[in-house]
């Protein structure tokens, strides 16, 4: 099971039921993640960050359709964005192995609230004064898994998504 914590702007969005985040207290970190919605030229776009590793995805210029099968727009763009960071196949799917079912809680997690800040400054300043088509969605994706250092463990996030899942 993944714990998704919503934000407010994000809950309003996705017209889904929000349940008690201390129904989940027990759930690991790594399958726990908060979620946020910003707006990059004028499109509605989806952050997610895991509170474990800082492993995040943004997904850009979200469509009602989209909301509405948000589950399988998180799961199958994650699945992408790990392969997309080279992270191996044996944890790719011991990950997305507990991504069923999703539920939504509200945010919960004030730091990886605030590593998602890190995430949006670094998608305005890739996107600034780009045209929506000349955005390079899966290179934001990359730099801020691979190269840049805020996750909780203080390495690239996909270095603590490894970390993890090799001790």
């Amino acid at each position: 099971m993944f714990v998704i914590g919503t934000t407010e702007k994000l809950y309003k969005e996705i017209n889904k039921k929000t349940e008690a985040v201390t129904k989940y207290e027990d759930v690991p970190a790594i399958y726990k993640w908060q979620a946020n919605l910003i707006t990059i030229n004028r499109r509605k776009c989806l952050i997610i960050m895991n509170n474990e590793t800082g492993i995040n995805l943004v997904l850009f210029g979200l469509r009602k359709q989209q909301f509405e099968n948000l589950d399988n727009v998180i799961k199958g763009s994650l699945k992408q964005l790990l392969q997309l960071i080279k992270v191996e196949d044996q944890i790719i799917d011991q990950l997305l192995q507990e991504a069923d079912p999703l539920v939504y809680t509200e945010a919960d997690h004030q730091e990886v609230l605030e590593m998602m800040d890190q995430v949006k400054l670094l998608v305005e300043e890739a996107t600034d004064g780009l045209n929506y088509e000349d955005i390079d969605a899966a290179e934001i994706n990359y730099v801020s898994n691979a190269e840049l250092l805020y996750s909780p463990t203080g390495n690239p996030p996909v270095e603590a998504l490894r970390e993890y899942y090799n001790k």
